[in-house]
Parts: structure tokens; sequence; C-alpha cells
């Protein structure tokens, strides 16, 4: 069976005049599609892809094409800027050095937000004994002890802002990334954090389309939202442009945000204790530290917040190998969350004995959510490797903190 062919990935802001879309690839083989983020005013509406003829995409096709496929959302106006002063922000990338030109990329970004009082702080993860390194217009800061959530709690410790925001060195940052997310904050003092969008850099290849296709996908939506609890297992979702309410399963986190792109009040994540550190990239169970910190702010009556404004650009992995390791660790570091947050508090035990069997029922129904982006090139064998993550999370997440008391020792 063919594989997927690469799509030319594009923004295109339709406050100013829509040109032609220039689609040629400087490689074989050619472009086959469009994806395009379409926003205004730098607020994103939504994403529609185009099928390819030739190399590009004239302004009176893309211009049609566009309305027709947002429909309403084509006249969303961009919201009014919150009045009350941006808080001073604290940025954390933790990084281990080896994407280098990722990571210099992603500094680049962050360096030149749209933002009047930020600092950012790169924690540098290697194991003791690495050379240091100094990057232009930062605060570089080691955390020795290894793990994606240790570097975290390193940059925490570290902030001197109100607010902290936590990205990955894997991303390009939107130039009003920050400014969007202190915006959420500033309108709504109530929250405790504020996620945002993640959208594509590139999709060059086929384990890039496919990680699109895996009901995994960084994509949370474009519209903005807030999550609160109703009731010990229930959360309820407002959408806050049309005010509709959606009552479901606390654990069902998956749309709530993602360690990519989400920020905290510093006060609050600091009370909560910080990221749970046997959770996470480089340690045993290779996730899950993100939702297990959003979920238990849920749980403990705090309210968070999706901001589709703030927007940042992931790279995803280039190889099947490498998709199908992550894809893996996704499994994991899901189940290894579940079983953090239930040995710190049984009850979650009796929320989770009805849920657990839907989840491992829709990684196998062709019919599922999870499973409906999916075409008949995606490879069968990403999903069994999920599910056998997902088994093995709960040993990970043991034997990960029998290491974290090793390190503690």
């Amino acid at each position: 069976m063919s594989s997927p062919g690469p799509i030319r990935v594009a923004v295109i802001d339709i406050a100013e005049p829509i040109a032609e879309l220039d689609c040629t690839r400087d490689r074989q083989p050619p472009y086959v599609a469009a994806w395009i983020l379409v926003c205004r005013e730098g607020r994103p509406l939504g994403s529609v892809e185009l099928p390819l003829e030739g190399t590009r995409l004239p302004a009176d096709r893309l211009e049609r094409e566009l309305r027709s496929s947002l429909g309403d959302a084509w006249d969303r106006k961009a919201k009014a800027a919150a009045v009350a002063p941006l808080a001073r922000t604290s940025v954390v990338v933790p990084t281990a050095m080896s994407r280098p030109e990722q990571l210099r990329r992603c500094v680049r970004g962050l360096t030149e937000l749209d933002h009047p009082d930020y600092e950012v702080i790169i924690v540098d993860n290697r194991p003791a004994g690495m050379p240091g390194v100094a990057l232009p217009g930062v605060r570089v800061v080691r955390e020795t002890r290894p793990g994606i959530s240790a570097a975290r709690n390193r940059g925490l410790a570290e902030a001197t802002g109100e607010v902290i925001a936590f990205t990955d060195d894997d991303v390009e940052v939107d130039r009003r990334w920050l400014r969007a997310l202190g915006e959420r904050f500033a309108a709504a003092p109530e929250l405790a954090a504020v996620t945002g969008l993640v959208v594509p850099a590139e999709l060059e290849t086929p384990a890039q389309i496919f990680f699109e296709q895996s009901g995994n996908g960084l994509d949370r939506g474009y519209r903005a939202l807030t999550f609160e609890r109703a009731g010990r297992f229930r959360i309820r979702r407002r959408d806050l442009e049309d005010g509709s309410e959606l009552i479901h399963s606390l654990y069902q986190t998956g749309e709530l945000g993602l360690g990519s792109n989400m920020a905290f009040r510093t006060s609050v994540l600091r009370a909560a204790g910080g990221f749970d550190e046997a959770l996470g990239t480089g340690t045993p169970t290779r996730g899950g530290e993100d939702l297990a910190i959003l979920l238990e702010l849920l749980a403990a009556g705090h309210r968070l917040g999706y901001e589709p404004g703030a927007i940042v650009h992931h790279t995803h992995r280039e190889t099947i190998p490498d998709l199908e390791r992550q894809i893996h660790g996704y499994g994991v570091g899901f189940t290894a969350m579940l079983t953090a947050i239930s040995l710190r508090d049984p009850r979650h035990i009796a929320g989770l004995t009805s849920v657990l069997p839907l989840w491992v029922r829709s990684l196998r129904d062709p019919g599922s959510a999870k499973r409906a982006n999916r075409t008949e090139q995606y490879p069968g064998e990403l999903g069994a490797s999920e599910l056998r993550g997902m088994l093995a999370g709960p040993s990970a997440y043991l034997r990960a903190r029998r290491l974290q008391r090793r390190w503690a020792a």
C-alpha cells in the first residue's frame, strides 16, 4: 500500500487580502495537498485541507474554498484585548539538548514575543559533567535529575513571574503566543491554568501525517473554553463564544491541553507541588505529567481555560520507528498518569472502572472518534503499540517512583 504524499502547511490571515499560495516543493515527490490554518488578526478560525492540482493555489480558489469550509467561522471577529495589564511571565523550556537546530529556532521565536514583561528560562536537563551552553537572550539553568518534570520543577523554582508558561524545544511559537495566554489570565482572574493551540509545523513525511491521523493529534480546536469540576468524576466544559455547556468524564483529559503549550498562575502551581517527577519524558513512564497536573487542579476545584489564540507550531517525528516509539510512549504515559492520581487519591479508582474499558475499545473500534481520521494507509501496528504501552503504564510508574527515591537519597 502506498504512503501518503507530503502536505504543504501554511497560515493565512484573512484580515489581509488573500494572495496566491505557492506550493512548490524543493524535492520529490511534490505536495499533494495544502493544510491551511486560517486566522483573522492572528486569531485562528479553523483549519482546511485542500487537494492540489499543480504547484499553486490561486487566490480566488483559496478564498472560495476557505469560505465554504469554514462556514460561519469565517465571519468570527477577533476578540477585544484584555483591559487589565499583563502579568510578568516566566517561560520555561526543558531540553536534553538533543535537537540543537530545533532548540535554536524555538529560542529565536521566544526572544521576539509580543509581551511587555517576560523572561525565558532554558533548563538544560543533561547529566552532570556535560559542558554548559550559552544561548542569546535567555537564562540557562541546569537540572541533572533526569526527566522533563524535574526540569520543569527547576524552572518553577527559578521563575520570577506571576504566570509561568511551558513549551518544548521542538516547537516554534507564534509571536502573539504569550500575549494570548496573558490576556486570558487577565480577563479571567479565576483561572488557575490556560492551555493553547498546537498545530503542525510541517507535514513532509508519512510519519508526520500518520501522527495527525492517530487520534493523538495536538489540535484541540478553535473555540475558547473553560473547564471546571461538576461532581466527583465529572467536568463541565463551557464554550465562551455561544455559552453552550457539556458535561463529561473527569478522565477525558485529552482536550484539556498539552505540555508543549500550557501556563499556570505560579502560586497555584507551587502550592500544588509542581509536576510529578515520576511522570514524563526522560523517565520510565515517558509521559502523562502534563495531564496529571491539569487533572489534579480540576479535581481540587480550580478552573482551567483553553485559549486557541495562543498558538505553537510543533515538529512531529519524521520517521515511522520514531512515531511508533512516541505513540507507545503516549500509551505508557496515559495509564501511568492514571496510576499516579489513583495512588494519591484512591477515590479515583471508582471513577476509572467505568471508563477504562471504553478507552481500550476506542483503540480497536473503527467507528470510534479516536480512529475517525485514519485512512486505509494508517499502519495498524501503531494502534497495537499504543495499547501495549497502556498495559505497561502502571508498572512503569512504580518503577519510576523507585528510581525517583534513589535519586533523592
